[in-house]
């Protein structure tokens, strides 16, 4: 076994925030002492972190329960429940070093027994789970080799696996709750997190109370005043009633701030904004499969016809930076490429080159919302400047996922043109956006290849990536794969997201992770 890394603990860093508190006088009172309320936009849709496919369900359990490992606040890998792990040379065998003496809430020991039953569920692919996908089709045998000790065998390499654990579908629940079954795992979960769920009324809001006796205080996670006596997570789907909310002072803080508020907010002297840059990259499928986005000049001239910062003015209200990789620079495995210009007689000059010299006629479908039409328009507009005539169809996003996602034709078949997304690798590791978006075997319905990309250079390198634990190594490959994105063009890259929030202006310490869920492990009162 070759030892490749034993991570070291790292104390979260959080920026300040300011605001009033309905709840207590918060400056007069210690943080651990006081109740808040914060204000969602969505309902939440399960607690079950192996059930999960939205941001704001799972940060809210990352808050419940920890993982093997997890991030800090620059989406780096840190050791939680394990300390630290050996990985053998072609990353087929892991052995896992667990941290002791931890229980979680409800006295169940944290061990290698805990350990294992929550890796066999994720590995457990006949239970219909949305995320056993993925570790389950690699996962072979987690054994118990030590108290605190597990060692997990898979069926083929994958040097993503300590990335893969850091994913919010990886936090650890009670083996009593998981003996009781999915049911129990999706309405009340138990974990070793700072805080501890206490209700969820569906429509309404989630409750979650401070676990005062976190062993992140004494491993420096925290400072060990942070935390709030608890946390009311209201449902408030109307964006003015938010916006209203947190200047009136009934919400202490909310996220994301509705693009349209930021500059209202900022100007007032009882809240404070933030903005910060994710993970999230946007970007434009071209179906590669089909004509005219079988030739690459008619890829090289789409980039050349969209002005990326109009697009970030226009569509991201100011809040975005122009994409230089098909993920974001704080994703680990990120190479920076330099951003395609906005050069409208260039994009003439290539469609004439290709046999297009008046452009051609194409359909963009969106799922149906105000932000949706805005972009699809914004594409129609770009586009007509060189000739292309974009006829865009919004239709409900079940009708648009069936056909864009859920497609089970080849892409010479599809019916898909280009299309607009947005992809954020929640593990913080380039596989899990250079594989889903972009490799052959990735197509839909199988995942998220929606431009129909085939390169047998690129799917090489990214396995390659995957047949190793050496991060050097990992990064050298995937670097190479960044470039031939850049060089064959199968999407055009927009803008790196950015995430929003706000506070009132006596809270400090709340912040976004880069994946766009909350982070309120070091959050407090001012001057507390």
């Amino acid at each position: 076994m070759k030892k490749l890394l034993s991570l070291i603990c790292a104390g979260a860093i959080l920026l300040a925030g300011c605001g009033t508190s309905d709840s207590g006088s918060g400056a007069n009172k210690p943080s651990q002492e006081t109740d808040v309320v914060a204000a969602v936009s969505l309902d939440f849709t399960t607690m079950d972190p192996v059930d999960t496919s939205d941001t704001l369900s799972g940060g809210i359990q990352r808050l419940i329960m920890d993982g093997m490992f997890g991030f800090d606040d620059d989406m780096n890998n840190i050791p939680m429940l394990a300390t630290g792990f050996e990985a053998n040379e072609d990353a087929t065998e892991y052995v896992l070093t667990l941290r002791e003496g931890i229980t979680f809430t409800d006295g169940t020991p944290w061990d290698a027994a805990a350990a294992k039953a929550n890796l066999d569920k994720l590995a457990d692919t006949s239970r219909g789970l949305k995320r056993t996908s993925l570790l389950g089709p690699i996962i072979d045998t987690v054994e118990i080799t030590g108290d605190y000790e597990v060692t997990v065998k898979l069926t083929q390499p994958f040097g993503a696996f300590i990335a893969t654990l850091a994913h919010p579908a990886c936090v650890m629940m009670s083996p009593k709750v998981l003996e009781k079954g999915d049911a129990e795992c999706a309405a009340a979960p138990v974990g070793t997190g700072q805080y501890k769920f206490v209700e969820w009324e569906s429509g309404d809001h989630l409750k979650v109370e401070l676990n005062k006796d976190w062993w992140g205080y004494e491993a420096g996670l925290a400072d060990k005043d942070a935390g709030f006596k608890s946390v009311n997570f209201k449902v408030v789907t109307e964006s003015s009633t938010r916006v209203q909310g947190i200047q009136a002072g009934d919400y202490q803080f909310i996220w994301p701030i509705p693009t349209e508020s930021y500059d209202t907010l900022d100007k007032d002297s009882n809240v404070k904004v933030y903005s910060d840059e994710g993970i999230v990259v946007y970007y434009l499928c071209m179906n590669t499969q089909k004509a005219p986005f079988d030739d690459i000049r008619v890829r090289q001239a789409m980039n050349y016809a969209i002005n990326k910062d109009d697009y970030i003015s226009i569509i991201r209200n100011g809040l975005g930076t122009k994409a230089t990789s098909i993920i974001g620079p704080a994703v680990a495995g990120y190479k920076r490429n330099e951003p395609i210009e906005a050069d409208l007689d260039k994009a003439k000059e290539l469609l004439t080159e290709a046999g297009y010299p008046d452009g051609f006629e194409i359909t963009q479908y969106y799922s149906s919302n105000s932000a949706n039409q805005k972009t699809a328009e914004f594409m129609m507009q770009q586009l007509a400047q060189v000739g292309i005539k974009v006829n865009i169809v919004g239709q409900e996003s079940a009708i648009t996922n069936a056909l864009i996602q859920d497609c089970t034709k080849p892409g010479s078949e599809a019916e898909v043109d280009i299309y607009h997304t947005g992809w954020s690798p929640s593990t913080g590791d380039a596989d899990w956006a250079l594989r889903p978006l972009l490799a052959s075997e990735m197509c839909p319905p199988a995942n998220y290849n929606i431009s129909y990309f085939a390169n047998d250079e690129y799917d090489a390198l990214i396995h390659g990536a995957l047949e190793t634990a050496d991060q050097d190594k990992r990064n050298e490959l995937y670097a190479k794969a960044q470039d031939i994105v850049w060089q064959e063009l199968p999407i055009v890259p927009l803008a790196n997201s950015f995430n929003t929030w706000a506070t009132s202006n006596n809270l400090e310490n709340i912040k976004i992770y880069k994946d766009g869920a909350i982070n309120i492990r070091n959050a407090k009162f001012a001057g507390q």
